[in-house]
């Protein structure tokens, strides 16, 4: 009897100690992402960058969004993509982008996504969470690109304020 108790005992210690080992595991972000969800901003980057016609780039630093335009540099009349330009966004508008990211499984989706035709317009994004990084390219911004991607780029741009949309240019 004395020795099924102390096998019953080894077992639940075993099972407590693979527990909170699980619990660590699903706590990573924990430490980059607290329960008020606010971002530990020194270990968060986000780059998308935009081929094509625009081979331009936005990085999401803390609350700094910044547009570094092609080093072509485009008509006048579409002058505002000539420009650096930088633009500060809220805590709270940076986290639910970078939550929204996490939650939807960028760090689980393939690093390519190809396209068989001609034409294309590249979409890269490069996510560094922590000490995880992560850069997915698309072959093209529409054809076969996932709509994580799709969607991080439209809100970077939303967020940036500053209508830097595609733009389609005669070629």
């Amino acid at each position: 009897m004395k020795i099924y108790k102390s096998k019953i005992l080894v077992i639940i210690i075993i099972l407590f100690i693979l527990g909170c080992a699980e619990i660590n595991n699903k706590n990573n972000f924990s430490k980059i992402i607290n329960t008020k969800n606010n971002i530990d901003s020194s270990k968060i980057e986000l780059i998308v960058e935009r081929g094509a016609f625009h081979y331009d780039k936005f990085v999401l630093l803390d609350t700094t969004i910044t547009f570094y335009p092609s080093s072509n540099k485009f008509d006048e009349k579409y002058d505002k993509y000539n420009h650096i330009l930088k633009k500060n966004i809220s805590k709270q508008k940076r986290n639910e982008l970078i939550n929204y990211i996490i939650d939807n499984g960028f760090f689980k989706m393939k690093d390519e996504y190809h396209n068989q035709t001609s034409c294309n317009s590249p979409l890269i994004v490069t996510f560094k969470l922590g000490d995880k990084t992560k850069k997915i390219v698309s072959d093209d911004f529409e054809r076969d690109c996932p709509e994580l991607l799709k969607y991080i780029e439209n809100q970077i741009v939303i967020l940036h304020n500053k209508n830097l949309e595609r733009i389609f240019l005669p070629g």
